[in-house]
C-alpha cells in the first residue's frame, strides 16, 4: 500500500485526501470491553464471514448454560479469537449480544472507525503481525490478548479518509453478497433442471 518504507502516504488515495497517514499503536486506537453479562443474543467470530449471530450458523450450542462470565459486545465494536487472530478470525460487530470469554472485545476510541479497521485486520500482512504478536510454544496455544494487541504498530488516515475507505469497501462487500446468492439460486435451479431433463421426464 505504501510505496517505500519510511513514507507514510499511500500510493493510491481517493480524491481530495492528501495528508500523510500516522503511525500509531493499537491501544491509541482501541480499549478494551470489560463488561460481563448473561443476557443478550450469542454471537460467534468467524473466520470468513466476521461477526455472525450464533443461531444463523446452523451449529449445535455446546456452551454452558451459566454464561455469567460471557463478554458482551455492543455494535461497532470489533471481537476477535484471541486463539485465532492469527488466522483472521475477527470482525465489525453488527449486533449487540454476548460471546465466549475466549473472544477478545475491543472498543473504538474517538477518531477511529472499527469498521476501517476490521478490513485492516484482513490483511495478509497484519494477519503475520499477529501471528508473530500471539505468545505460545506452539500454533494450538498461541494467543494474542489484548495488551499484545495494544502494542501493534499500525497506520491511521484522518477519520474522513477512513470512513470513505470502509463505505467504499463494504459496498463492495455487498455487491459480492448479492451476486452470491443470485449464483446460489442458479446453482440449485440448474440442479433441478439437471433433476428433470436427464430423468426424461421434460422435454423442451
Amino acid at each position: 500500500m505504501f510505496p517505500r518504507d519510511g513514507c507514510n502516504v499511500p500510493e493510491v488515495r481517493f480524491p481530495g485526501f492528501t495528508e500523510a497517514w500516522e503511525q500509531r499503536k493499537l491501544g491509541d486506537c482501541f480499549d478494551e470491553r470489560q463488561e460481563r453479562s448473561a443476557e443478550g443474543e450469542l454471537i460467534s467470530v468467524t473466520i470468513n464471514e466476521g461477526i455472525k449471530k450464533f443461531s444463523e450458523l446452523g451449529r449445535h450450542d455446546n456452551s454452558s448454560e451459566n454464561k455469567s462470565h460471557y463478554k458482551k459486545v455492543e455494535v461497532g465494536d470489533i471481537a476477535y479469537n484471541s486463539m485465532r487472530m492469527w488466522q483472521g478470525a475477527s470482525g465489525y460487530s453488527p449486533y449487540s449480544g454476548i460471546l465466549s470469554p475466549a473472544y477478545t472485545v475491543a472498543i473504538p476510541k474517538c477518531g477511529i472507525d472499527s469498521r476501517f479497521f476490521s478490513y485492516v485486520f484482513k490483511r495478509p500482512q497484519m494477519i503475520h503481525t499477529f501471528q508473530i504478536c500471539s505468545q505460545g510454544i506452539t500454533s494450538d496455544t498461541w494467543n494474542l490478548k489484548f495488551p499484545a494487541f495494544s502494542e501493534i504498530d499500525t497506520m491511521v488516515p484522518k477519520i474522513e479518509e477512513q470512513l470513505k475507505i470502509s463505505e467504499f469497501l463494504t459496498h463492495l462487500d455487498n455487491l459480492i453478497a448479492l451476486h452470491q446468492r443470485k449464483l446460489d439460486e442458479m446453482q440449485k435451479y440448474k440442479k433441478s433442471l439437471m433433476q428433470l431433463l436427464l430423468t426424461g421426464i421434460v422435454r423442451i
